[in-house]
C-alpha cells in the first residue's frame, strides 16, 4: 500500500500512467496511437482539453477516501493498467515511450508491484482558485500567529531586495554605459550594499525555515487534480483512455 503525488505537465492537454520499462518508439505517437497503446493497457490516457498542470495522487492497493470539500467524481467504470516492469511512471503523455523525456523526470517514477491493475478514476471538480485558498488557510495554521506575521514581513523583505538588487544592477549598466563617473558608481556600491545586508537580515531571521514549514503544509493541503486509485488484479485486463470533457462521473 502506498501513495503518491505528481506535479504533471503537459503540453499537448494529456497526462496520463504507463509502464517506465517500456522500450522506447522510434517515432513519435499521435493521440490515436496513444489510445491504441490505452486499449492495449500499457497506459490509461487522460485528456484535460488544455494545457497545464495536473496535480496527481496515486493509491497503490490502498482505498481514496473523498473529503467532504472539495467535492470528488469518480468516473463510472475501471481500467486495465499494465505495469510489468514495476516501475510506474505519471506525466505528461508527450513523454510515452519517449527516448527523449522532455516533461517529466526520475521524481515521477515509482516502484509497485510488477502485475496488472485495475484502475479507478476521480476527478476534483471544484474551481482552481477555491482550492488554492482553503490550501493556504490550512497551511498558515502550520506557523503561530507570531511566525506567521514574521514569515509575511520577511516576504516582503525579500521582494523590496529583488526590486533593489535590480536597481542596482541597472545603475552598474548605466555607469558602464554613459561614464557616469564617482556619482552613479557610488550610488551603486550603496545600492549594492544595501541589498546585501538586507539578504543577510532575512536569513538571519530565519525566513527559510519558515518558507519550508509553509510550503510542506501548503503542499498537503492543496487537493489533487486527478485521483488514480491501483489494485492488483489477474490480466489481461481491457484498458482506454479518459477524456475529462465527455467522461461520465458519478
Amino acid at each position: 500500500m502506498a501513495q503518491h503525488r505528481i506535479h504533471a505537465g503537459t503540453d499537448i492537454a494529456c497526462v496520463g500512467i504507463w509502464d517506465a520499462g517500456l522500450p522506447p518508439s522510434e517515432r513519435p505517437l499521435s493521440d490515436k496511437m496513444l489510445d491504441a497503446s490505452a486499449a492495449r493497457g500499457e497506459l490509461l490516457a487522460i485528456h484535460t482539453s488544455a494545457d497545464g498542470g495536473y496535480l496527481l495522487q496515486v493509491h497503490v492497493d490502498e482505498p481514496f477516501v473523498p473529503p467532504a470539500s472539495p467535492p470528488f467524481e469518480t468516473l463510472g467504470r475501471e481500467f486495465g493498467l499494465h505495469l510489468g516492469s514495476g516501475s510506474a511512471l505519471a506525466g505528461g503523455c508527450e513523454d510515452f515511450r519517449s527516448p527523449r523525456p522532455q516533461i517529466t523526470s526520475a521524481d515521477d517514477r515509482f516502484q509497485v508491484e510488477p502485475s496488472w491493475y485495475r484502475v479507478r478514476v476521480h476527478l476534483n471538480r471544484m474551481e482552481s482558485d477555491e482550492d488554492e485558498q482553503r490550501a493556504h488557510e490550512e497551511a498558515a495554521r502550520a506557523l503561530t500567529e507570531e511566525e506567521l506575521a514574521r514569515y509575511r514581513s520577511q516576504g516582503k523583505a525579500l521582494r523590496t531586495n529583488a526590486l533593489i538588487t535590480g536597481a542596482a544592477v541597472a545603475t552598474v549598466v548605466a555607469t558602464v554605459l554613459l561614464r557616469g563617473g564617482l556619482v552613479l558608481g557610488a550610488a551603486a556600491a550603496l545600492i549594492a550594499a544595501a541589498t546585501g545586508w538586507r539578504r543577510l537580515r532575512v536569513k538571519r531571521e530565519g525566513y527559510d525555515a519558515l518558507h519550508v514549514r509553509y510550503q510542506r503544509a501548503l503542499d498537503a493541503a492543496t487537493p489533487p487534480d486527478i485521483v488514480l486509485e491501483l489494485y492488483r488484479a489477474e490480466g489481461p485486463l481491457p484498458g482506454g483512455s479518459v477524456a475529462l470533457d465527455d467522461a461520465t462521473f458519478t
